[in-house]
């Protein structure tokens, strides 16, 4: 096929970011309007917010900053930010037990055909929490591949929560940040430029640290694979 899959998704989700970028941009330089809107919703619009963050994570058809940043200039930076923090853990959750019960043989499949993620299921417990905490604060891994991949590791819920919690934190103040600045960007030129910065050293440092990690903990297996079994002599 001229498209695969995985370039059709990312097609889509560029057309898509950028109809909502041309039709949300000029409103939200006066976001007055949306705001009493949302405010006559009531309660009906923070759940259906949180609903929408809880399916871009399963469903990753815009890049989550754009979410972000929307949702701290409609709702403000701490409900903003704790809206955009609560749907991402519980889209989070939901891709988590969806791997490990309902799709763990094509998720697998999945994962090891086209992700460096997939190798997950074999690590230990202990190597997984590091690696998804570490996963969680670098922007190029989707969040549903990380869920997914998770979920097929032998770690507990306890220690996936913790892990997300840690990684998930810091990254979406900043996603928030960069989101917020953007939507507003004719206000806040310097400040988004330096959100870039920052992002790319802190985030570029820790996607260093993620790769030397991967390399360290598959070393000992490539080893042994070429060393092969010990033959006996006696």
């Amino acid at each position: 096929m001229f498209l695969t899959r995985k370039k059709i998704s990312s097609l889509l989700t560029i057309l898509i970011s950028l109809a909502l970028i041309i039709v949300l941009y000029p409103k939200l330089q006066h976001p007055a309007t949306l705001q009493i809107f949302l405010a006559g919703l009531g309660w009906k619009g923070i759940l259906l917010d949180l609903l929408i963050v809880t399916l871009l994570m399963l469903f990753p058809i815009i890049p989550f900053p754009l979410l972000a940043g929307l949702n701290t200039v409609l709702f403000g930076w701490i409900l903003g930010f704790t809206l955009s923090l609560s749907g991402s853990y519980i889209g989070s959750s939901l891709g988590f037990w969806l791997a490990r019960f309902l799709g763990q043989e094509w998720v697998h499949a999945k994962l090891t055909k086209s992700d460096k993620l997939g190798h997950w299921a074999n690590l230990s417990r202990k190597k997984t929490f590091y690696l998804i905490i570490l996963a969680r604060l670098t922007p190029i891994f989707p969040a549903a591949v990380i869920n997914y991949a998770a979920g097929l590791s032998p770690m507990k819920f306890q220690l996936f929560f913790a892990a997300t919690l840690l990684g998930k934190i810091p990254m979406i103040a900043w996603e928030s940040w960069i989101g917020h600045d953007f939507w507003q960007l004719s206000q806040y030129p310097k400040r988004f430029a330096g959100a870039l910065i920052i992002g790319a050293l802190v985030f570029g440092g820790l996607w260093l640290t993620y790769h030397i990690s991967e390399a360290r903990g598959q070393r000992p297996k490539q080893r042994s694979e070429v060393r092969g079994p010990k033959s006996d002599r006696g």
